[in-house]
């Protein structure tokens, strides 16, 4: 009977067995998925620190080492401007009407007295004819009164040898009288309606003339600012460009506008040489002198404008151009417009202090490289270097404290 019992009992033990939970195998799954949020945030956070390490290099604005202009160790001051012409302006109708022709387009060149455009002169032409018609209908008039006249003073003359004769009254001779200086009175007053009739003709001919637009100087049309079909009226003189056709430019009167901070003036006079540099030509210098300096500051700027001419205006050079003035302490040879005195030129900002010593940052493949430089001497807002990176270097303008040796940086271009 033992030995029928335990086999009965083991099978009984081994169906429980099969039956229990394994607990252990739970536990692993639950540990693991608990890790899982943990695991993805680290993921997370790896990726937000190696974006802001790649984009985290600070933007610097640079600018590049030069070689100084021609006459820079001759330059007083210089100073920012643009190119200019005394004799600009926008061409309107002095009347009113409606354009019918523009003879013109943008960049003809043109006379004095050229035709520019026509308005629609039907109107004018009526008013002409019609003051026409009354310089006739006066004339006549005129002829009639004058006729008129000669018979009362005729009359008049034989009242009077009559009245003498006293073959007549007094109240006859009186009458006459009466009719002379009548008769006389309507002829003044047709000579004057005569007079009148001419002046309001040559008014509405000058209205018909006005109807015809012309140039009143020569030079260039630079932009065409209306299209036939346009009504124009016009220009007001608080409305400036109002009613205009084309805008007229004299390009043999072309000069630089800079413009020089109030402090600087007492260092610039009339007839003082100078060197004009266009943005559109960098590596050519025209000589210049200073024609005039505009007598009034301008206070939001602290700023008065002063006018370069030209010794000979270049070939290409055109209003509103940029350029740079440098203002000479004497006048320099032909030859030295072409000659480079050897200097190197940087924004005087981009030179800083840093170990007791003046440094530049530069820019090389992206990354930061200081540099010591020898300064010479300040030239308005740049400075001169006597030893320094060769021309074309990017030099960083305005550097501040983040900046270290070897640090990757993003350089900012034009606007941006």
């Amino acid at each position: 009977m033992k030995h029928g019992v335990m086999p009965m009992a083991e099978a009984q033990a081994q169906r429980l067995d099969a039956l229990r939970i394994d607990r252990s195998a739970h536990s692993r799954r639950r540990h693991g998925r608990r890790w899982l949020p943990w695991g993805a945030l680290a993921v997370v956070l790896a990726l937000v620190v190696a974006t802001l390490v790649v984009g985290g290099a600070p933007s610097v604005r640079v600018a590049e080492v030069r070689e100084a202009r021609p006459g820079e160790q001759q330059t007083e001051l210089s100073a920012a401007g643009f190119v200019a012409s005394r004799r600009r302006s926008v061409i309107a109708p002095q009347v009113a009407g409606r354009l019918v022709e523009v003879a013109v387009d943008e960049g003809d060149a043109v006379k004095e007295g050229q035709v520019l455009a026509r308005l629609d002169d039907r109107d004018a032409r009526v008013m002409a004819a019609r003051a026409r018609a009354e310089i006739q209908a006066a004339r006549q008039r005129l002829l009639a009164a004058r006729a008129t006249a000669t018979r009362a003073r005729n009359d008049l003359a034989r009242a009077e040898r009559l009245a003498r004769a006293q073959v007549i009254t007094r109240a006859s001779l009186e009458e006459s009288q009466a009719l002379a200086q009548a008769s006389s009175a309507e002829e003044l007053a047709a000579s004057a309606q005569l007079t009148a009739a001419r002046r309001a003709a040559e008014a509405a001919q000058l209205q018909l003339s006005h109807t015809v637009v012309r140039a009143p100087f020569p030079g260039t049309v630079v932009r065409k600012l209306a299209d036939e079909g346009a009504v124009l009226a016009p220009a007001a003189l608080e409305q400036e460009n109002i009613g205009g056709i084309v805008e007229l430019v004299d390009l043999g009167a072309l000069e630089v506008e800079a413009e020089v901070s109030e402090e600087q003036l007492p260092r610039i006079e009339v007839g003082q040489p100078a060197l004009i540099f266009l943005d559109a030509y960098p590596d050519q210098a025209f000589a210049g002198k200073v024609r005039s300096v505009r007598p009034a500051i301008d206070r939001s700027k602290a700023t008065a404008d002063v006018n370069v001419q030209f010794d000979e205006i270049p070939p290409g050079a055109l209003p509103d151009m940029g350029s740079r003035v440098a203002f000479l302490k004497e006048e320099l040879p032909p030859e030295a417009l072409t000659k480079k005195d050897g200097a190197l030129r940087v924004p005087a900002s981009a030179v800083v202090r840093s170990e007791g010593q003046s440094v530049v940052w530069v820019v090389r493949d992206g990354r930061l490289k200081r540099q010591p430089v020898r300064v010479a001497e300040k030239v308005g807002d740049e400075v001169a270097l006597a030893q320094g990176p060769r021309p074309g270097t990017q030099v960083v303008v305005s550097p501040d404290n983040r900046l270290r040796t070897g640090r990757k940086v993003k350089v900012l271009t034009e606007g941006g």
